[in-house]
């Protein structure tokens, strides 16, 4: 079969190979000296399996818990869906992506309608619903936005519980987090565009912010009041948008840096996620299109808020005490996710040997963050075919030109150890040994097999044995009673040893085959489903070895030898043990066998129902994500009567083209409710006069008739009234208690009045 023949399985992002086989400037023909996976012979070396387990990660039990409890709430979906393909879990980074191209392109159509300033922006929110297209846009673009932001969380778990987050992924993860946070303050920020009683909450929790956090609260409530008294609110809105804007462009970036990092990176999920998600969103706008809450009226408290408790959770915290817990707790989980790769250090399950593999020593391969042993070249044995360097996801290696002659191979794979995540996929991708990790010697890995298969035969003489290839992934969940060291596992008639690797994609081909002729009755690999994998494509790069569509090839030899794979999740170990192979019919002789070929393939054929209950599940979780984002929310803060005090210019009341001189000293601002203070604040005369500062504060005051006076006094007892007038006042209303000046060019009849 061809090396670049692709089938109908293949996930969207894998492009059939067009360089798998050696380069012409590499010799094709196979010489003597050369020594395969197929050919070579036991070094009985006594430290062999653990030279190998030194390859592997030691699972954190934290990350063990984590994961099993996400596989446990993955298993019923999968069992409903009757296949692992469609596990939408298993694409959150592409669904993420394709996510934020709808949200990017339903926000634009949505500004070619928006108009700016407060009533105006609420209108052309309103004006949406009139326009069938906007109308559905509006509800897309809304839906999508929180799918994104739960996408992006889910990712993000995964990637913890797998920990993916070290060494060479730091940047991934720490760029995730980064993304995650601006995705949120994005969202909110297009809440706080519509200008309604969301956009008013939005408003009382950023000067709540900047009043504890800044000294820039009273001067942002001044400019916002004054701009809206002169008609120029719009500026507000446009400030807004554009860091809504900015956020999402942002977004992008950081998804650019997220994904970009990667070889073959992946922008987006599968055809038929894309489909399903572009219906089902599409469905979901046109049977619950987007309520228009009441317009934010800052003379009111509202009472009652529906909240989209995915963005806007904190508002039911405003002015709470309970708010430092929130914000504290958040911090907190944010700082401790920010610096995760550096205090969590990965663990090696074994004894790393001392002597390099090519008698070269390489001290640094332990060094740095990453305990793991990390890729090494054997010089001498490389033959250039550069299938390493293609098959590495990271970039961890790289053909350069062989320096002198004393080679018949042009080219040799350099390594690039700081890039390497130790998964030893390069290992299987090197027929010729020519690659391994740290310093064990890749014949171990042979040394290792042969050891397990002798204990089983040892234990079981007279029964068949079986020999199981799995990753440590498995190792750390499903698979762990198999891996002890005093395992003795038997699957009915048949005695199993299961070797465990980093990622199944270390294991080169012909070993499997070698370990039949060796005397195992069977092999199997034991894998992660498609797009499961920790190594991205570990699992997928040895489907394709063992069905012959990718070098380094399974050998025609060993085709119809019992070698089979499951390709299941880590707590279906289990379940793949007794998974056997199905049965081929022999036309001319009407007997049936067992179909090896078959067993290998990772993608089996999907029926139209598969597609029809996935989606149907979709639909279901965003029918819930609809509820969760529209949930009617009672405001506690909002059972008080507040006065809110704003004079944008302490010096106005001072203005020299008055006929009275300033005062000296000190002056006080009072606030009186029927000739009781309710509030008192001292202010030196001289830094108001030179300063200019706005000033803000908000009062609680009880409901009822006042007679309402804001005055300034000097020490000497002379005071200038501010505001002066009678009220009446309910529960849940604000009192505007606001000084502009005299300026001719503001509508307001607060001239002070001298006493």
């Amino acid at each position: 079969m061809p090396v670049n023949e692709t089938e109908p399985g293949l996930p969207e992002g894998m492009e059939p190979e067009t360089a798998v086989s050696p380069p012409p400037s590499s010799p094709t023909k196979k010489h003597h000296h050369e020594i395969t996976w197929d050919n070579i012979e036991s070094a009985n070396s006594p430290t062999a399996e653990a030279e190998i387990r030194s390859w592997e990660l030691k699972a954190r039990p934290w990350a063990v818990f984590l994961e099993r409890i996400a596989l446990a709430v993955e298993r019923p979906a999968n069992k409903l869906v009757g296949s692992h393909q469609l596990n939408p879990l298993y694409h959150t980074g592409t669904i993420a992506a394709f996510l934020t191209l709808v949200v990017g392109a339903s926000g634009v159509y949505l500004y070619l309608f928006f108009h700016y300033g407060y009533a105006e922006s609420y209108k052309a929110v309103v004006g949406y619903n009139a326009l069938f297209t906007a109308r559905t846009m509006r509800a897309i673009h809304r839906f999508a936005s929180d799918a994104l932001v739960i996408t992006t969380l889910l990712h993000a778990y995964r990637m913890l519980c797998m920990e993916r987050f070290r060494g060479p992924r730091w940047l991934a993860w720490v760029t995730g987090i980064v993304l995650t946070a601006v995705i949120w303050l994005a969202g909110v920020t297009g809440y706080w565009l519509v200008w309604d009683v969301r956009s008013q909450w939005i408003t009382e929790w950023f000067v709540h912010l900047l009043e504890r956090f800044t000294p820039w609260s009273s001067a942002f409530v001044a400019k916002m009041t004054t701009l809206g008294l002169e008609g120029n609110s719009w500026k507000v809105l446009l400030i807004i948008l554009g860091s809504h804007v900015l956020l999402f462009l942002i977004t992008v970036g950081f998804f650019y840096v997220h994904i970009m990092r990667l070889k073959r990176p992946k922008w987006y999920p599968p055809v038929q996620w894309m489909m399903g998600l572009v219906i089902v969103l599409l469905l979901a706008a046109l049977i619950f299109p987007l309520r228009n809450l009441a317009p934010a009226d800052l003379t009111l408290l509202p009472q009652t808020v529906n909240l989209d408790l995915i963005f806007l959770f904190f508002l039911p915290f405003i002015g709470q005490e309970s708010a430092i817990f929130l914000w504290g707790g958040l911090a907190v989980v944010t700082a401790v996710s920010l610096i995760i790769p550096w205090v969590s250090r990965a663990r090696s399950k074994g004894t790393p040997p001392t002597v390099s593999s090519n008698g070269h020593s390489q001290d640094d391969v332990y060094t740095g963050r990453c305990p793991l042993p990390r890729v090494q070249v054997i010089d001498d044995l490389c033959t250039g075919c550069t299938m390493c360097a293609i098959d590495c996801p990271y970039d961890a290696l790289e053909m350069v030109e062989r320096a002198g002659n004393h080679s018949q191979h042009k080219l040799l794979a350099l390594a690039h150890i700081d890039k390497c995540v130790s998964c030893g996929i390069c290992v299987g991708s090197c027929e010729y040994m020519a690659i391994t990790l740290g310093h064990t010697p890749p014949v171990s890995l042979w040394d290792t097999t042969l050891a397990h298969l002798q204990k089983a035969q040892a234990r079981a003489p007279q029964n068949k044995v079986r020999l199981v290839y799995t990753c440590d992934r498995h190792a750390a969940i499903g698979a762990q009673k198999y891996v002890m060291d005093n395992a003795e596992s038997m699957v009915g008639d048949t005695a199993v040893e299961v070797i465990s690797v980093p990622c199944v994609g270390a294991i080169p081909p012909n070993v499997t085959g070698r370990a039949i002729k060796a005397g195992a009755d069977e092999v199997q690999i034991i894998g992660c489903p498609p797009e499961d994998c920790r190594n991205r494509e570990g699992n997928y790069w040895e489907e394709r070895r063992l069905t012959r569509r990718r070098v380094p090839r399974l050998k025609k030899a060993y085709v119809n030898d019992p070698i089979t794979a499951v390709w299941l999740a880590p707590n279906e170990f289990e379940k793949a043990l007794h998974t056997k192979p199905g049965l081929s019919l022999n036309e001319e002789t009407g007997q049936t066998k067992p179909d090896y070929q078959a067993s290998r393939r990772m993608f089996p054929p999907l029926r139209w129902y598969n597609y029809a209950i996935t989606f149907g599940l979709l639909a279901i979780i965003l029918l819930i994500q609809i509820f969760l984002t529209d949930v009617p929310v009672a405001m506690p803060a909002a059972n008080r009567t507040v006065a809110r005090i704003l004079v944008p210019d302490m010096a106005a009341p001072f203005n020299p083209e008055l006929t009275y001189s300033p005062p000296q000293g000190e002056v006080e601002m009072r606030l009186e409710l029927n000739g009781e203070p309710v509030f008192t604040q001292t202010f030196p005369v001289g830094e108001l006069l030179s300063n200019n500062d706005a000033f803000y504060v908000e009062q609680e005051i009880p409901p009822g008739n006042h007679r309402v006076i804001l005055t300034l006094r000097d020490e000497d007892g002379n005071q200038i009234i501010l505001y002066n007038e009678n009220v009446i006042l309910a529960t849940g209303d604000v009192l505007g208690v606001n000084y502009f000046g005299p300026e001719p060019n503001l509508p307001c009849d607060d001239t002070p009045c001298i006493e």
